[in-house]
């Protein structure tokens, strides 16, 4: 009896087979390049920085979505198989498909109050999850908008600030990972940048000449030493620092150059350029 108020119709087997394998192709096609580079494929910077936030390198967390895409499959498989003879993997279908949106409410809700950008790329797997938590009924997608919703609400009643980092102390100094001296430097810059950032690569070509000017180098994320080889790394530096900073400036891309100035605009003496 349990089972067969689990069960689906072949016609929604049907259309939830391909969602999942296209989820999986996504996710394994994102792993793929993540292996040959060094930042995920997005049409947009906001994937750049959710990137750069993960604790994780981002070809494992792509790595767990193409097993999870990948699991739905051979279950949807299985599923259609059995034929009208409903079985235990039904009812772990419509528990992984939940499971999946109540995981994208919590990545969603953390890309739009806490880092305040979308990741294009998070947005279309939130979008295929939502199909399929249609696809398999209104019980389901109910269910589905009830967990998506409450998440997106108690977000948006928590407060994300440390309150830690807004104290006295706090400067840019902290988020600096190395610094550039110059002889007779006349100018002290900041530039606030990512490892896998194209056009701060080019930045840090121009500044490799630079005689006239002490430059800190304040990564937004963890880095290689490979980065910047020249430099010797800060006995310790926090990068969540700079992403704050970008964060009070309204900044969502970089690289961003700031020099240290005798009046300043709100950050202890600093001002962007």
């Amino acid at each position: 009896m349990f089972f067969s108020s689990m069960m689906l119709s072949r016609k929604q087997l049907t259309w939830l087979t391909p969602l999942a394998g296209l989820g999986c192709i996504i996710t394994l096609g994102q792993v793929i390049y993540l292996f040959f580079n060094d930042h995920v494929l997005c049409v947009n910077q906001g994937c750049g920085v959710v990137e750069s936030l993960l604790r994780i390198p981002p070809i494992w967390f792509n790595g767990l979505g193409a097993i999870f895409f990948f699991i739905l499959f051979i279950l949807l498989l299985a599923a259609r198989a059995a034929g009208d003879r409903p079985g235990p993997q039904v009812v772990l279908l419509r528990l992984l498909v939940l499971s999946g949106m109540v995981a994208e409410g919590i990545l969603v809700g953390y890309q739009v109050f806490v880092v305040q950008t979308l990741c294009s790329y998070c947005l279309f797997i939130c979008f295929i999850l939502i199909v399929m938590n249609i696809v398999a009924g209104w019980r389901q997608f109910s269910l589905a908008v009830i967990l998506f919703g409450t998440e997106l609400i108690l977000f948006s009643l928590l407060q994300f600030h440390n309150p830690v980092v807004f104290k006295d102390s706090f400067t840019l100094d902290n988020g600096t990972y190395g610094v550039k001296q110059c002889d007779k430097a006349q100018r002290q810059l900041y530039l606030l940048f990512s490892n896998n950032c194209p056009h701060c690569e080019r930045v840090l070509e121009l500044l490799s000449s630079c005689t006239r000017c002490e430059v800190r180098f304040n990564p937004v994320q963890q880095i290689d030493n490979k980065v910047l080889p020249d430099l010797v790394p800060a006995d310790s530096w926090d990068p969540d620092i700079n992403v704050l900073v970008l964060k009070m400036l309204g900044i969502e891309t970089v690289p961003v150059l700031i020099e240290k100035g005798l009046m300043g605009c709100g950050l202890s003496g600093e001002k962007a350029l």
